[in-house]
């Protein structure tokens, strides 16, 4: 039986551009709510993306809508490079993909090697303080590819379509008081196949979830305050007790919470 995708959340935590140099990489299907653009630069691979399968080899581009079911299995091996593309890069252009998508292989193999030297620009500049030409990169990227290639219809998972409104919702309500019982009954399911399905995509309880979600937002909000009120900021984001707020911080940092809101 295929395994159930997973989410990558480390993915849509971060908050810069990442270029990854890549080696076999992901052989399990996964879905995170960033673009993805694949440049394979060396052997072949099996792909899926959204239930659609394919082969891509040398000069091939992948592509991998917002939330899009994919995974990539070598044949025998292949070697590619990685743009993970957060929101705040793709703004100029994502409103298109909301209901078209562009094809998943991207096969013009000449006019893949035209984008190459604007996908390999991008990794000198993957952090804030060149933003603006990160995204002016992108933009250029984005602009020859849609006009290159045809965008078709989204072909979604009901059940991701669900858990990403889920996830969203959570985004939007993190400081206000979220349980199962008030989520699953938001959404119209049995809190206990609701649970089920959100561990079963996300890998984890949905409270688990939520109380991430709120700590990335304490540290989010302490970066940009000089004077760090930390008992203020971690009601301010929902939770109910300090004890609360460390349990669930040391799951995702092993240094004090001022220690990493000043690096």
């Amino acid at each position: 039986m295929k395994k159930s995708p997973i989410y990558e959340s480390f993915h849509d935590k971060e908050r810069d551009l990442r270029f990854l140099r890549c080696t076999n990489d992901s052989p399990y299907p996964h879905f995170h709510r960033c673009i993805e653009l694949l440049y394979i630069s060396e052997g072949k691979l099996i792909g899926e993306v959204d239930g659609e399968q394919f082969c891509a080899e040398k000069d091939d581009i992948i592509f991998v809508r917002p939330c899009g079911i994919h995974s990539l299995t070598p044949s025998p091996f292949y070697r590619d490079y990685v743009l993970i593309i957060k929101s705040a890069y793709a703004d100029d252009f994502s409103n298109i993909f909301e209901k078209e998508t562009l094809p998943p292989l991207l096969s013009d193999k000449q006019f893949n090697r035209t984008i190459l030297p604007y996908f390999l620009s991008t990794k000198k500049v993957c952090n804030d303080e060149n933003f603006l030409t990160a995204k002016g990169l992108i933009d250029v990227i984005f602009g020859k590819l849609l006009t290159r290639y045809e965008r078709i219809p989204i072909v979604s998972s009901p059940n991701v379509s669900m858990i990403i409104d889920v996830l969203n919702y959570i985004d939007e309500h993190f400081s206000e008081p979220l349980t199962l019982d008030l989520l699953s009954s938001k959404f119209g399911y049995n809190k206990y196949y609701f649970s089920r399905l959100f561990n079963t995509y996300i890998g984890g309880s949905i409270n688990s979830y939520i109380n991430m979600v709120r700590v990335t937002n304490v540290i989010a909000r302490g970066k940009k305050q000089e004077k760090v009120n930390l008992s203020q900021l971690v009601f301010d984001c929902g939770f109910d007790s300090m004890t609360t707020f460390y349990r669930s911080y040391s799951r995702l940092y092993d240094k004090p919470p001022t220690e990493i809101m000043r690096s």
